[in-house]
């Protein structure tokens, strides 16, 4: 009962120089022997607090705490406090005397050996602290050595009492050392992890403080605006504001946004909280001392504890990226009108000469102005697909995506690749296994794609081959349109670079075939941009063919024409027939028959479709337009019309709705001869066909040139040839006065002008004259909208667009088709 009593005070004894343990904490730990000595002594004085009290067995045999102290000291405090501990408890244990004092010492010292032995082995073998496997074994060999003293000066005189001492000292220096270890090595534990803690918390804040970013948390307010709950000292740094006023001020982040922006911002955060998807901006910040900086915010949420989304993310200075994107997008404005514009002329200039319009050459110029045109060529490809790569990597290349079909598309781009057949022989075939497919995609964009598979299996082709094009459906919705050729195929070891820049199967200077190895990687992220994909398959020997696969949007539907003939007139020019577009039958038949009135026939469209099969089809002096067409717009039509290289009729247009879409067009329908209400007025619809009329009668077309490089005029001149009335405008404002002065037929338009915008002149032209602009510029979808046709410099050859203007005018002044006598006295 009294050890026990003894037992307990000693163990509180211990407790209470755990507590100073744990009050000292780590502070000593940094010197080994201040640590070392301050660690003994407050062991000690625990052991001689305890030894102050001990249970005394027999006169002069003492049983107490001391082990357990010395062997917590010796693992602890290691060598050096433990012989502090030693000495002290040594010298408690001296001052009590009897027979057993020389036993207990040295029992006190065998004790310390174990636990100095496991000191040096967690510091210098496992470099580790103390674990409670650790304290297991302290506590058996602690227990354990006492015995070795008993049984050296105690077991020959007394084994009884020898046997008793044992039976105390064991088992209460085991679970002393075991149970009072547990509670050191857990303090320890504690202080280590909040010590690890706090060094972490230090660590990432001093990478926080020191990142080339700004990190934050924030939460939304029920009132749309951010409430920060953290950010990083870095924002002192990049924006000059301190973190804790944008925490303390919710509105101060906000007010260095411009409103555009603030909205924006808010925006994609209740978008992204809608989704729980990341969100990334760049966003412009107005700083304190006036600067504006460009900051990238990304942001990812998640559910804090509190229920409400919080986002955690960075903001990046990228106002140099910036900076550099804007000197990069100029100089790429600067190289492509300085390349451009000559490059335009010497392959015009060169064009025409080969084809024959400066007379007759020797075959031997002849071949050296191929050899000059055909490198001519090479190197503008080079110059417009770079300019496209940087386009794409930019996010600058402008797609103009609408529902259309696809088979005209392909068509028209095989039409168009028969140029690669002059000197090769190549023959074309075109299998549609999917009539009626519409897909969803920009028609330049896919004529790119299409014209760049068709140069490359034509390259590959060997003389005299064919290559074949082909339209079906897939099983997973897709159409898939693929072109094979009968070439070598792709070796094996080049399958996957094909779609790599600047990529070529055989990349040696003497490679047979010439390319800039960009066409399929521009062809790939275009196809990508139209939620499609590319692949190919390829057969050494036999060829290969790449598949491009393009979302299905519509079914097909079926096309009704509904063909008209008006009134009949004996006095009636031949030749004049009108294409009335209007939904509503009765309104179609009751404006035929006005049309028959003045002699004139017409065929009726209900709908798009069958406007365009009746335009493929048949040529009309005048089309009569109805804006809304059902769930079409006749403004498709006018689109489809400018876009078309077959014939452009003048527009009629008669609708209910004239004054919307007048302001819809904003003065840039191209075409339109006049505007009718709904009823028609008949006065005014004879007036639409007399000015009609008046434009097929004209005799010779007019066409202004506006444009500052003397060499791009001159060969233009001659592409358009003797047929035609060209007046040339340099500047802005040369331009300007002739078109006060007259009106013509056709206006080619160059945007830059030593002294303007040339697409400001738009608003000079009236709206029955065709604009087709014909700049070094890259032009952007709106403009492309408000003109008749939108061409690149190097893209379109001057001769191109010279049968452009052709085209053009052959639809708006075809002079009346009259009787006249062959020399073999037919009449025609």
């Amino acid at each position: 009962m009294f050890t026990a009593i003894a037992m307990i005070e000693s163990t509180a004894v211990i407790v209470l120089a755990l507590l100073m343990l744990a009050l000292v904490g780590d502070r000593l730990a940094r010197s080994f022997w201040f640590g070392s000595i301050v660690y003994g002594v407050i062991f000690a004085g625990a052991g001689v607090i305890s030894m102050a009290s001990p249970v005394e067995l027999q006169p002069g045999f003492y049983v107490d705490a001391r082990s357990v102290v010395m062997a917590l000291s010796g693992v602890i405090a290691g060598p050096v406090g433990v012989l502090v501990t030693g000495a002290a408890l040594s010298a408690m244990r001296y001052s009590f005397g009897g027979e057993g004092m020389v036993g207990g010492i040295v029992s006190l010292w065998l004790v310390a050996i174990p636990a100095v032995l496991m000191w040096v082995w967690l510091r210098y073998r496992e470099r580790s602290p103390v674990q409670y496997r650790h304290i297991v074994i302290l506590a058996a060999t602690a227990s354990l050595m006492p015995l070795f003293s008993i049984y050296i000066y105690l077991w020959e005189q007394d084994a009884a009492l020898s046997i008793q001492i044992a039976q105390t000292v064991v088992p209460t220096t085991f679970f002393g050392v075991l149970v009072l270890g547990v509670l050191v090595v857990g303090d320890m534990q504690r202080r280590w992890a909040l010590s690890a803690h706090a060094e972490g918390r230090a660590q990432l804040q001093a990478i926080a403080a020191n990142a080339p970013s700004i990190l934050f948390q924030f939460y939304l307010r029920e009132d749309g605006i951010a409430q920060f709950l953290y950010v990083s000292e870095g924002v002192r740094r990049m924006l000059g504001i301190s973190p804790e006023e944008i925490i303390e001020k919710p509105g101060a982040i906000g007010q260095m946004l411009p409103s555009s922006g603030l909205m924006l911002f808010r925006e994609r955060v209740r978008e992204s909280a809608r989704h729980m998807t990341p969100w990334t901006l760049d966003m412009e910040f107005t700083l304190p001392d006036g600067r504006a900086v460009w900051m990238r915010g990304a942001a990812a949420p998640r559910v804090g504890i509190e229920g409400r989304i919080v986002w955690d993310g960075s903001l990046v200075d990228i106002t140099e990226q910036k900076q550099t994107e804007s000197l990069k997008a100029e100089f790429v404005s600067t190289v492509s009108h300085e390349l451009r514009t000559p490059l335009t002329s010497i392959r015009g200039s060169l064009g025409l000469v080969v084809g024959g319009a400066a007379g007759e050459l020797p075959e031997k110029a002849k071949g050296l102005l191929r050899i000059a045109l055909s490198n001519c060529e090479r190197l503008v490809r080079l110059i417009n697909d770079i300019l496209d790569i940087e386009k794409i990597e930019s996010g600058r290349m402008q797609f103009d995506v609408k529902e259309q079909p696809l088979y005209p598309l392909v068509e028209s781009a095989i039409d168009a690749g028969r140029d690669y057949l002059s000197d090769r022989n190549i023959s074309f075939s075109l299998e549609d296994g999917a009539p009626g497919a519409v897909v969803s995609v920009d028609a330049d964009r896919m004529h790119q794609v299409m014209t760049n598979l068709l140069s490359n299996a034509v390259k590959f082709s060997p003389p005299g081959g064919k290559v074949s094009v082909r339209i079906r459906r897939t099983p997973n919705g897709f159409l898939r349109v693929s072109v094979r050729d009968r070439g070598p195929g792709i070796p094996e070891e080049f399958r996957s670079r094909v779609f790599g820049r600047f990529e070529q199967a055989d990349g040696s200077d003497t490679r047979a075939q010439d390319g800039t190895g960009l066409g399929l990687n521009i062809t790939k992220a275009i196809v990508e941009r139209f939620d499609g994909r590319i692949s190919f398959d390829s057969e050494p020997g036999i060829g290969t063919v790449f598949h491009v696969d393009l979302p299905e949007v519509a079914a097909p539907r079926d096309i009704g024409l509904v063909p008209q003939t008006g009134g009949t007139s004996a006095h009636r020019p031949c030749g004049e027939r009108v294409l009335v577009v209007e939904d509503d039958e009765d309104a179609a038949n009751i404006l035929c028959n006005l049309l028959g009135e003045e002699g004139i026939d017409c065929d009726i469209a209900l709908d798009m479709a069958s406007a365009k099969a009746l335009l493929a089809r048949n040529r009309y002096m005048a089309i009569t337009l109805d804006i809304r067409l059902g769930a079409d717009s006749g403004l498709w039509l006018l689109q489809d019309l400018r876009s078309s290289d077959r014939q452009r009729p003048p527009v009629i247009v008669i609708s209910g709705y004239v004054n919307e879409t007048r302001l819809t067009l904003n003065g840039s329908a191209v075409g339109i001869v006049d505007w009718l209400d709904k009823p028609v007025d008949v006065v005014r619809l004879r007036s639409a066909v007399e000015k009609v009329r008046s434009l097929r009668h004209t005799e010779m077309p007019s066409i202004l040139h506006i444009e500052d490089d003397e060499d791009v005029l001159q060969v233009m001149a001659i592409a358009l040839g003797s047929e035609v009335e060209v007046a040339f405008a340099r500047t802005f404002s040369e331009a300007r006065e002739q078109l006060f002065d007259r009106t013509f037929d056709v206006v080619i338009l160059d945007l830059d002008l030593p002294d303007g915008w040339g697409a400001d002149l738009l608003a000079f032209i009236p709206s029955t004259t065709a604009v087709i602009v014909f700049s070094a510029s890259e032009i952007e979808g709106v403009l492309a909208e408000k003109v008749e046709a939108a061409l690149t410099k190097t893209r379109m050859s001057e001769i191109a667009i010279a049968d452009i203007v052709r085209n053009i005018t052959a639809g708006r002044n075809l002079p009346a088709v009259e009787e006249r006598e062959t020399e073999t006295g037919e009449v025609q």
